[in-house]
């Protein structure tokens, strides 16, 4: 008994550092150092997004009925639970939270010598009778646990009449979305709920301006060039394939002058457009985080029309994305074999191309 009274006493120790706002350093490491609060904060911000995103049930004419917490935690302590869940209701939701005093109540009867104390709580059909008279529809109950390595808190909905669960979710401090959002995880890729529903394809859309070397009817071309790309994004974002249009501009011609005899012989000087199948593969990691530098290399295959020609051409590249909507990108490619014709002759136009460009993620 003595080291049982011990072992409570030293817990209820370390709850009241930690609400004094002395950090208690997790299990996994010194390091990561957490106010107590801060913690309650991002497990409560959790239920807070399922509240704003609809994925909460049971919510009309709703009462909060039991809250638990574990033994190192001062019963105090639920009614602030039960504060904190009930102002996230009020005010992410429209739906209104009933006081029940007699849903928690206890009934003391006196049978000859025998005294019976009985509670609606293990009574249904007294429950669900309360639960009627006050205008009840759901009940919400709520288990709060804290250890040195973390918080969970679960909680479920049922229906007063045949006490059916409609609801329930357990929300853990060490997989927090809050806390993940301020590490700058996107945290919607690894969203376990999402895994489990039907997909939704993830598309994105990049502009990107740069300056290549492309071969042209004479030589190689010094070209400015935009670009317009259009991928779904799949394998929790780590590929990507779509499609991408180029147009190509050859520079000398921009100030009015031309590299060739003739602008019919200089592919780049007019109407051009390059149209690629685009694969790609994000070196992310296991989640994405736009607070670093992430890798991106990808393979193309297409091809380019301009007047008198259409050719193929082979792409490679490799991108450094830069927060979340800028990124750094080269490509290398290599144009087959094709013939461009030039009034009653045709010319080969073969060889490799490679440039550089800055690209607007969105």
């Amino acid at each position: 008994m003595k080291t049982n009274g011990f072992a409570k006493l030293a817990a209820l120790v370390v709850f009241a550092m930690s609400m004094l706002g002395i950090a208690i350093a997790p299990m996994r490491g010194l390091a990561a150092e957490r106010n107590f609060y801060d913690v309650v904060e991002d497990v409560v911000g959790d239920f807070e997004f399922d509240l704003k995103t609809g994925n909460v049930a049971g919510l009309k004419d709703l009462s909060i009925r039991n809250v638990v917490v574990s033994e190192n935690v001062p019963p105090s302590f639920r009614g602030h639970i039960e504060f904190l869940i009930t102002e996230r209701i009020l005010k992410t939701t429209k739906a209104k939270v009933v006081q029940c005093a007699p849903c928690r109540g206890q009934k003391t009867t006196l049978e000859g010598d025998q005294v019976t104390v009985s509670s609606p709580q293990t009574d249904p059909v007294e429950l669900a009778r309360i639960a009627k008279k006050a205008g009840i529809e759901h009940f919400l109950d709520i288990a709060f646990s804290y250890q040195p390595n973390g918080i969970l808190m679960s909680m479920y909905i049922s229906e007063p009449e045949g006490g059916s669960i409609i609801w329930s979710k357990s929300y853990n401090s060490e997989t927090s979305r809050a806390a993940a959002f301020r590490r700058g995880v996107d945290y919607s890729q690894v969203d376990d709920v999402q895994k489990t529903t039907e997909y939704t394809p993830t598309i994105q859309y990049r502009g990107t301006v740069l300056y290549a070397f492309e071969p042209n009817v004479s030589g190689t071309t010094g070209c400015i060039g935009v670009a317009f790309r259009m991928v779904e994004r799949y394998d929790n974002r780590k590929k990507e394939v779509g499609f991408e249009l180029d147009y190509f501009k050859d520079s000398t011609t921009l100030g009015g002058t031309s590299t060739t005899s003739a602008a019919t012989a200089n592919l780049y000087s007019g109407i051009n457009l390059t149209m690629l199948f685009v694969h790609a593969w994000n070196m992310i990691g296991g989640e994405e985080n736009f607070n670093k530098v992430r890798g991106s290399f990808n393979l193309s295959i297409g091809g380019t029309y301009a007047s008198g020609f259409l050719g193929g051409i082979l792409r490679a590249g490799y991108e450094w994305r830069l927060g979340k909507h800028f990124a750094v990108s080269t490509m290398l490619g290599y144009r087959p074999s094709a013939t461009a014709f030039i009034g009653a002759t045709g010319t080969t136009v073969s060889g490799p191309e490679f440039g550089l460009g800055i690209s607007l993620l969105f």
